[in-house]
């Protein structure tokens, strides 16, 4: 067989299958280089498990434990976790204890921490009730403070119509 456009063809020798099993080789070498590149971003702290190390932010942490309905970033410094992107993400699952049940997590696995939040003006009842359960210690900011949905009419309660300006 001649050559295309520099190319040889493969010998295979006596096994037609060895192409394909070095594809399924490789294949298997690529997940397992995946799951150990896994292994090592996941982390646990005290036991509880599902915090994977940030891809740009040392220290940071995104805890996917409660996932795919809920995660947040949690930031862990000497004394104190800072909890950001805490988020519920159906509106069919809010209400139903899940973000308490994440909260939790994260106080399981910082117990001596000072765990504390800048919250939203919609999510500041759910967070007064945290601190009044004791899994957060505090809300940082003691000023209304709207979220970035500008259709929620509880932080934007001047734009009915869910936009910043008219056109």
């Amino acid at each position: 067989m001649d050559s295309i456009r520099g190319y040889e063809p493969l010998d295979l020798g006596s096994n037609p299958g060895a192409l394909a099993n070095s594809k399924k080789t490789k294949q298997k070498e690529k997940i397992k280089m995946k799951e150990q590149e896994i292994e090592e971003r996941n982390r646990r702290f005290n036991g509880v498990g599902g915090f994977w190390e940030h891809p740009r932010k040392e220290s940071w942490y995104y805890y996917n434990g409660r996932c795919p309905i809920s995660n947040c970033i949690v930031i862990p410094d000497e004394d104190s976790v800072e909890v950001h992107n805490f988020v519920v993400y159906k509106k069919e699952d809010r209400d139903k204890g899940h973000g308490m049940a994440m909260i939790a997590d994260i106080r399981l696995a910082f117990p001596d921490k000072h765990i504390w939040v800048d919250t939203c003006i919609h999510a500041r009842p759910f967070w007064e009730k945290m601190l009044e359960y004791g899994y957060i210690n505090s809300i940082e900011n003691d000023y209304d403070w709207p979220c970035m949905d500008t259709t929620c009419t509880v932080c934007h309660p001047n734009r009915p119509e869910g936009r910043r300006r008219r056109k």
